[in-house]
């Protein structure tokens, strides 16, 4: 038994590692042949290139979470009595869908309408079927989602006349609402702040960025979403 279940979290760890890998790679595609498609630029503008830093830096972390979210993801199946194979998929979508949108905001300081949006609806339509929260709990995540977020900043703008976040960071936190329920979105949003507090530090200490310099929120809502969601059906 102790050999099958060794055997099981190799593979979830090749797994997700490759599936990483390939992410990498659609996330590139995309900014060289749909970025003009999607409507981000004018044609005489180029792909972002002031996040290029930071976007090889989270390389690294999607990597490292690639592989842990495989292990999880894979033992999680395995240990699941019924439906294994579903929960392995819906895991995987939730993932990979949130690490693609990691990367582009991470580059380009954007979340394109059309990857949160897609979630959103997905999560909603995979709530409808029997996902992991009840259709009533899955629209209200995705409303308090939006909202909770956007009167929270609009509250930091009122008090100190400045920005904090964007708009496709709402749309995101929506979509993850979606998928985990109300319920969900606190811890989710804890998750995020610390992880955005983390690296800040971490970047500040070794010089690479100023603790109080713009950073974009949506890697921690990603890194956040897919912790809670591992956590919740753990």
């Amino acid at each position: 038994m102790f050999t099958e279940i060794l055997g099981w979290l190799a593979l979830g760890a090749a797994a997700g590692l490759f599936a990483a890998v390939l992410l990498l790679w659609i996330v590139r595609q995309i900014f060289r042949r749909y970025w003009l498609v999607w409507g981000l630029m004018e044609p005489a503008d180029e792909p972002p290139t002031s996040g290029h830093a930071q976007a090889r830096r989270l390389d690294g972390q999607l990597r490292v979470s690639g592989v842990l979210c495989g292990v999880a993801i894979v033992g999680l199946s395995a240990c699941t009595n019924s439906d294994g194979i579903g929960l392995f998929w819906s895991c995987s979508i939730f993932c990979a869908l949130l690490l693609i949108q990691a990367r582009i905001d991470a580059q380009t300081g954007m979340l394109p309408d059309r990857l949160t949006l897609t979630m959103l609806w997905l999560g909603l339509l995979f709530s409808l079927f029997g996902g992991w929260a009840s259709l009533e709990h899955s629209v209200a995540g995705a409303a308090a989602g939006y909202i909770v977020m956007w009167l929270l900043v609009a509250v930091f703008r009122w008090v100190t006349g400045r920005e904090a976040i964007g708009r496709g960071d709402f749309k995101l936190s929506a979509a993850i609402g979606a998928w985990l329920g109300i319920w969900a979105l606190p811890s989710v949003w804890l998750a995020a702040s610390l992880w955005l507090c983390l690296t800040a530090a971490l970047d500040h200490v070794l010089g690479r960025q100023e603790f109080r310099a713009p950073r974009p929120f949506g890697p921690g809502l990603a890194f956040g979403g897919i912790l809670v969601m591992l956590s919740q059906l753990n």
